[in-house]
């Protein structure tokens, strides 16, 4: 999941992809359910109905991990201004500490993103396996379909 980045990408017009599911997400009137099966990081957490767009039920399984962005990620961008702070100051990179740091970032980020520690924070409603998610979801369509679904007045989405 998530969107693909780079200049092939940006001309073929994902960013005007990207912005009709986000704007599709946030404009419908229908029950929404969101089930996290994997990497869950920044704005792919929008274009899947994520808790800002205010799903009916939002799920997880054990390999889903929400957060604004990996662990490999953070740990780059961290490490790459914490270099940039210790040059800038004309002081020598130590290159075994920074790989430690890195890799402490790393882990800070994963253990973050962990399904026990989101539904702690009600970013989810439960953690599913695979093996339950059909029942799960299906029950959950079931309780959806009994409530009202208002008119929208958004008017149509072409595309």
């Amino acid at each position: 999941p998530g969107y693909m980045v780079g200049k092939a990408e940006e001309w073929g017009g994902i960013g005007k992809y990207g912005s009709d599911m986000v704007r599709t997400c946030s404009v419908l009137n229908v029950p929404k359910i969101q089930y996290v099966i994997g990497p869950d990081h920044g704005a792919a957490n929008y274009g899947m109905c994520g808790r800002a767009f205010k799903p009916v039920f939002c799920f997880t399984n054990m390999r889903g991990r929400t957060t604004v962005m990996s662990g490999r990620t953070a740990g780059f961008i961290v490490e790459s201004v914490r270099r940039k702070n210790i040059v800038d100051k004309g002081q020598t990179v130590n290159e075994e500490e920074m790989a430690k740091f890195r890799q402490m970032m790393i882990e800070r980020y994963d253990a973050e993103g962990h399904p026990f520690l989101t539904g702690s924070l009600l970013f989810h409603d439960g953690v599913i396996a695979f093996s339950e998610a059909r029942e799960k979801i299906a029950r959950s369509l079931e309780l959806c379909y009994r409530a009202p679904i208002e008119k929208s007045d958004w008017g149509d989405l072409k595309v």
